[in-house]
């Protein structure tokens, strides 16, 4: 499977990336980092040197330093200064380089190259796939499929209502689900059946390497977000979708048509999910529904197992 990773990292970020490059079978053909859980130059840094510490070779695009219109919001409130909290060790610093400052040209020489192959994968806001669409239109038929981690069909958690990457570029999102690209999307109501636990910080951190030691302190930092809110599991977001792309039979999909909330008092960037379809509305989107949270987590930690512990 030809892949294309739009990202924002994030610790989870850093693991939906592991997990990918953990597969022979999915070649990687480009990151795009762009703003979002914090600003560019930070998610910039963060993603060279994931790069870096494990040594991969997949290019890496400079993209959005903001959303499109709207001011921007991080996630640092919750994951710290630098997106990418840690309990001890910090991520190396990078010897990486970037491949380019255009990641939208990036990923549309790429979809020109090979139309109808690439599933774009989206776990940031989704600013960089709006321009791309806005300036290419045909970008919408060259994409195979576009696969989203962001809304949700319940509850948000950037707010009440909206998921963070929907509610950090509210009309990015709008103009990618009014698009006509085929989406699967992974809302905050499907990651949150698929949990992780300072179990498998336990059982990362006895593979023993110094990948694994660095990785699992920040995993660490990151379940204990949930263990400031008194949970003793911490949901796992980005890295879903790839165990979909993976392992599609865990997941159960459902048509919606999906509307993005702009101007809502208390609603803006909500995922309004109707599933009565085709009575109601004509769907423009597959909503992720269930998961087989332990199954997914199970094959998670034997791919990270694998990366960590990788002399690559």
């Amino acid at each position: 499977m030809k892949l294309w990773l739009d990202t924002d990292p994030g610790f989870d970020d850093w693991m939906a990336w592991a997990l990918i490059e953990s597969m022979p079978e999915m070649q990687l053909l480009g990151v795009s980092v762009v703003a979002g859980n914090a600003p560019l130059r930070q998610t910039l840094s963060n993603a060279l040197r994931i790069k870096s510490l494990h040594g991969w070779t997949t290019a890496v695009h400079a993209g959005s330093e903001g959303p499109l219109s709207q001011a921007q919001v991080t996630a640092q409130d919750v994951l710290g200064d630098h997106a990418m909290a840690t309990i001890e060790r910090p991520l190396p610093a990078a010897s990486a380089v970037l491949a380019s400052t255009d990641a939208v040209l990036a990923l549309s020489e790429a979809l020109r190259s090979n139309p109808g192959e690439i599933t774009v994968l989206a776990i940031g806001p989704l600013t960089h796939l709006a321009q791309l669409l806005a300036q290419s239109p045909q970008a919408a038929k060259q994409i195979r499929q576009l696969v989203i981690m962001g809304g949700s069909t319940d509850r948000g958690n950037a707010t009440p209502a909206a998921e963070f990457n929907f509610l950090a570029d509210a009309q990015a999102a709008h103009q990618v689900f009014e698009s006509g690209v085929d989406i699967r999307m992974f809302g905050l109501n499907v990651c949150r059946q698929v949990l992780v636990g300072h179990e498998h910080v336990a059982r990362l951190r006895a593979t023993g390497s110094n990948k694994a030691h660095i990785f699992a302190d920040h995993l660490a930092a990151y379940v204990n977000i949930a263990a400031r809110r008194q949970a003793a599991y911490m949901s796992v977001y980005d890295p879903t979708p790839v165990a979909w792309l993976a392992n599609p039979q865990w997941f159960n999909l459902q048509p919606a048509r999906v509307d993005i909330e702009l101007q809502g008092r208390w609603t803006t960037g909500m995922s309004v999910c109707e599933l009565r379809v085709p009575d109601k509305a004509l769907p423009n989107a597959q909503v992720a529904m269930t998961a087989q949270g332990p199954e997914i987590m199970a094959w998670m930690m034997r791919q990270l197992e694998q990366v960590l512990t990788c002399h690559r």
